[in-house]
């Protein structure tokens, strides 16, 4: 694993995909491995949802 992203997030359902895809594509683009660590700080929106659509599809997005 080449890097690990820990993303912190609070009611952010509508950028979670967005910026999830722009990690995946610079990346990629630059051939390296990654993880990224998604931190729900009590999100009340969709957020939850959403990481773990993310981690299914994915394999590379996780939620704590």
């Amino acid at each position: 694993m080449d890097i690990s992203i820990i993303v912190p997030l609070y009611n952010e359902e509508e950028s979670i995909p967005e910026l999830f895809s722009w990690i995946s594509r610079v990346m990629s683009d630059n051939g390296f491995s990654y993880e990224v660590i998604f931190v729900d700080d009590g999100s009340t929106d969709k957020s939850w949802s959403i990481i773990e659509k993310s981690s299914v599809i994915s394999g590379r997005a996780f939620g704590k």
